[in-house]
């Protein structure tokens, strides 16, 4: 199966199409090994010749390049009387001493012996692959034959790759290339989406989260990634293919192929990868394997310090894999564009070897002033630390601590079991700073321990404000507080330490239910932190600030000190961790007011932030964000992507497999995959609701767990799963899904029956949205209960109404599909069917397979059904022909938004959104962004808004 050459092969039928009707012409098939050169004119050869067009293949090679017309006659005339004419003047033009002659009268007979092939009018197509071999008489014959394409049918046709670089054959194609009838296609690499149709089509099932991202080793080569999934076939599990009875095509539309190993756990490479790139000149090949060492993407002027070599030599020698589209040009750096060839040029160094190289390259690093992460990289990958680096360790901790906590940690770690006493303490208080910022729980022993025995009132009052941190972390709050009483009761010589320890006091009473208290006490800590004029203080202040204010249910204003500790953050790169904090905040506040750029924003901030300062433990909470915010916009896939990438990383937060599995088991819940979404549950920890923090986001848990009951058929049994979101405890009341929650105990308890639980639910709703006024999704959720109890068509357009401005798929549909049945149960049942046609439609647009046959059935019981139960089909041109993701892109295109505009507040790679603009300019039929905008405008002025209860809006393009 080939794919992401449709373009490419369209415009080879196009051209071949041309030929066969009499239209001669020229063309060159651009692209690296691997690409699919040859495999796209074979296709037109087959094209060709069921047209009726005669055809002539042939391919050079780099053993007979020095071969005169070698090249060509093996494509004119592979065997027969006519070749063996033309060897006879090859012959005769080898042993004469003025060859050129014999050489001449070999091309005249080649060439009319085209012409006569062409006479009769029969159109005639050769092709030549991997021109860039030919030897220079065939090039010379080829350009002749080009010129005769204007008076005869002729055809064409030549594959290269971008090395060797040959000055006769780059002077043949540019030439061939700007004649009128000259063409040039390019095979750039696949973008992820087509590297996962790839998949789709080798494995038969769809690729999962996991071997997507496994998938980009290949760097978008088709063969490479082919190679790779042949030697990862035995950690390839393919779910989902037996047990429906929709046929092969439901089966395997339903099947996914996941890898049963991280990614980072998968084989190294075949060791024959690097003899794929034998084209390159011997110093290229070295200097590629030296740079291998210094990971995924360097600069030059590093690789240049590692080999002890001017940079303009390692320059001319980087030259060849640029050309070759081996390494990528990002600005900053040169980076390897297939990861999983890199692995393979490290991997053919010898262990000895490279860890030798490996530490040489630290101390160049460290000795040029490079950054200390680029050191730490290399010490990591050195085995064992030496005095040296003991001594530079020692030295840069701090530094290395804040740009990159996780490599500092692991060094820090290998230091302390090599350190003699005299360097111990101060290695294990910088480890005890690494694993804090880690979110490790070992801090807490680590700084309990280092705290008892400080003796100075500065020192000790250091390590009580990072063991309060810790104690945090863990969830400990009510520790915490006690242990910042007992500092702030002591000396404490810092002003700035003393405010942040204030701050922190504030934090915990918030916590701990006197957020009336904390709020005055946040007032004079802002006010205090203005005077002193400290960024980081600053930044700490305003989060006391917001933290007390969110506990108080003055959201807005609680945003406002977020925005407000950011800006002081920003100014100092000591405050990264609070601004990573901040972020998160931030993000988290927008996403319950409904606002997802301000969302996609903040997240993309903290991503990049925590990803180069390799700070994990505020990268796992990036990550967690980042995938709710994707199941809210209805991107699950990219959803379970990112809680695969938090679950990946080395942190201890309590709250996090509950995130994890809870999300997964949701999604794949919805998607009807009930073995997978009960497995998730199952690994799930007895205790995973012992912290608070886990208990806050238990929703998911909740949901996924009376869903799978529900779909068994025990709606009683789903509403026990329900119960926990009834209670009004301070935990539960926090529970961030807490009032979508209650919404669903009122729809399957009074599908059970139990009107008194969902009368219950309608209350605590009551309460929830009264002590969160500001926020839409309260005020939905208690619209929707009452709605649902009262079966009150009005309430529930209403719900309709605020779930299109929040513009979350799944709410919408659910909004639809108890809009249907409220009309089902007042009679109107034209009114209801066109409802659940679009409550099935938005589920369909997520994949809730679940979600659409429980409303199937919830409105068939009442006499609703949708008609045909094929599968909806989309139009192939128009807005409705779009793609959610494509969607998601064209209005942002109507915006006036970039390319990386786009990509940045999607979290897209930049040729993804070029492929998805491509798209919608075809299915929309037109030429220019301008013009998607000019539609997107006509069509929201043409939209119709809800009208009250029983009305349907007509919506524009918009989500």
């Amino acid at each position: 199966m080939r794919v992401g050459r449709e373009r490419q092969r369209e415009e080879l039928r196009d051209w071949v199409r041309g030929g066969a009707r009499g239209s001669g012409g020229h063309l060159i098939v651009e692209g690296e090994p691997g690409s699919g050169r040859t495999a796209l004119v074979r296709e037109a050869l087959a094209e060709a010749a069921a047209l009726g067009v005669r055809v002539r293949y042939g391919a050079a090679d780099a053993f007979t390049a020095e071969l005169p017309l070698r090249a060509a006659l093996d494509c004119l005339h592979p065997e027969g009387p006519g070749r063996a004419a033309v060897v006879a003047l090859l012959r005769e033009a080898r042993e004469a001493a003025q060859p050129g002659g014999a050489l001449l009268a070999a091309m005249d007979l080649l060439v009319s012996g085209v012409e006569e092939w062409c006479a009769p009018g029969r159109p005639l197509l050769l092709v030549l692959d991997d021109l860039h071999w030919a030897d220079p008489a065939s090039l010379l014959l080829w350009q002749r034959l080009a010129r005769a394409v204007d008076r005869l049918p002729l055809l064409l046709a030549a594959t290269r790759r971008p090395l060797p670089r040959r000055p006769e054959v780059e002077q043949l194609c540019a030439e061939l290339g700007a004649a009128p009838r000259g063409r040039t296609v390019r095979l750039e690499p696949l973008t992820r989406t087509e590297s996962a149709e790839l998949l789709r089509g080798m494995l038969g099932a769809a690729p999962g989260p996991r071997l997507r991202e496994a998938a980009g080793q290949a760097g978008g080569n088709p063969r490479l990634l082919r190679d790779l999934t042949t030697q990862w076939s035995r950690f390839i599990e393919i779910t989902g293919l037996a047990g429906d009875d929709g046929g092969a095509d439901a089966a395997e539309a339903a099947a996914v192929a996941e890898l049963t190993l991280p990614e980072q756990e998968l084989p190294e490479p075949p060791a024959s990868l690097p003899r794929g790139i034998g084209y390159l000149s011997r110093p290229a090949y070295t200097t590629l394997r030296h740079a291998a060492l210094l990971g995924p993407a360097f600069t030059p002027r590093e690789l240049a310090l590692v080999q002890a070599r001017p940079a303009r030599e390692v320059l001319a020698e980087l030259e060849e894999p640029l050309l070759a589209g081996l390494l990528e040009d990002t600005g900053e750096r040169l980076r390897f564009r297939q990861p999983a060839l890199r692995r393979a040029l490290y991997a053919e160094l010898p262990r000895a070897a490279r860890a030798a190289l490996h530490q040489d390259a630290a101390r160049a690093l460290a000795e040029a002033g490079h950054d200390p992460e680029r050191t730490a990289e290399q010490l990591l990958a050195g085995g064992a630390l030496d005095r040296w680096a003991v001594h530079w360790l020692a030295d840069s901790a701090q530094s290395l601590i804040a740009a990159a906590p996780g490599a500092a940690a692991e060094l820090l770690e290998r230091a302390v079991a090599q350190a003699d006493c005299g360097d111990r303490d101060a290695l294990e208080g910088s480890l005890a700073d690494a694993a804090l910022m880690l979110r490790r729980p070992e801090s807490v022993e680590l700084l309990t321990t280092l705290h008892g025995r400080a003796t100075d009132p500065g020192h000790r009052a250091a390590l009580a404000f990072k063991l309060v941190s810790a104690l945090m972390i863990q969830g400990d709050m009510a520790r915490s507080l006690a242990v910042t009483e007992d500092a702030l009761a002591e000396q404490v010589p810092s002003s700035t330490l003393r405010l942040r320890l204030e701050a922190c006091r504030v934090l915990a009473l918030a916590d701990l239910h006197c957020p009336a208290k904390a709020h005055t006490l946040a007032a004079a800590v802002v006010a205090e932190a203005a005077r002193l004029g400290d960024p980081l203080c600053g930044a700490e202040a305003h989060h006391a600030m917001a933290f007390a204010l969110f506990h108080l249910g003055r959201g807005r204003e609680s945003l406002r000190h977020v925005a407000e500790g950011i800006a002081c953050a920003r100014r100092s790169p000591e405050a990264n961790d609070m601004r990573l904090l901040l972020l998160a905040n931030q993000a988290e506040a927008h996403l319950r007011f409904d606002e997802p750029e301000t969302v996609a924003a903040a997240l993309q901030e903290a991503r990049e932030l925590a990803l180069s300062t390799r700070s994990t433990g505020r990268l796992v909470v990036t990550e967690a964000r980042l995938a709710e915010f994707h199941y809210r916009l209805g991107d699950w896939d990219t959803a379970l992507a990112g809680v695969a990438r938090a679950d990946g990383l080395p942190v201890s937060d309590g709250w996090l497999p509950v995130v994890v599995h809870g999300l997964r088991a949701l999604v794949l819940g919805h998607r009807d995959e009930r073995e997978a979404a009960q497995a998730e549950l199952a690994l799930l920890p007895p205790d995973a609701f012992a912290v608070p923090a886990a208990r806050r986001y238990s929703g998911h848990v909740l949901l996924a767990r009376a869903l799978l009951a529900e779909r068994a058929g025990r709606p009683a049994d789903a509403v026990r799963e329900l119960l926990p979101a009834l209670a009004d405890s301070p935990d539960e009341a926090g529970a961030y899904e807490r009032p979508w929650v209650l919404s669903e105990i009122v729809r399957v308890a009074l599908d059970s029956g139990d009107t008194a639980t969902a009368r219950a639910a309608v209350a605590a709703c009551g309460r929830a949205a009264a002590a969160l006024p500001e926020y839409p999704g309260p005020a939905l959720a208690l619209l929707r209960c009452r709605g649902l109890f009262a079966q009150d068509p009005q309430l529930l357009a209403q719900a309709l109404e605020r779930a299109e401005r929040g513009g979350w798929p799944l709410v919408l549909g659910h909004a639809w599909e108890d809009l249907a049945v409220a009309r089902a149960w007042h009679g109107d049942l034209a009114a209801a069917r066109a409802a659940l046609t679009r409550a099935v439609a938005a589920y369909e647009d997520l994949g809730a397979r679940w979600d659409t046959a429980r409303a199937d059935a919830r409105l068939r019981s009442l006499g609703v059904r949708r008609g045909s139960r094929s599968a909806r089909r989309r139009p192939a041109s128009g807005w409705e022909a779009l793609t959610p993701a494509e969607l998601k892109v064209a209005l942002l295109v109507a915006q006036g938004r970039s390319n990386p505009e786009i990509a940045g507040a999607l979290f897209l790679s930049t040729r993804t959104v070029q492929t998805h603009v491509s798209h919608i300019l075809a299915k929309l039929q037109v030429r220019s962004r301008a013009a998607v905008a000019a539609q997107a405008a006509a069509r929201r002025s043409a939209a119709e808004p809800v009208r009250g209860p029983g009305a349907e809006p007509v919506r524009g393009p918009g989500p």
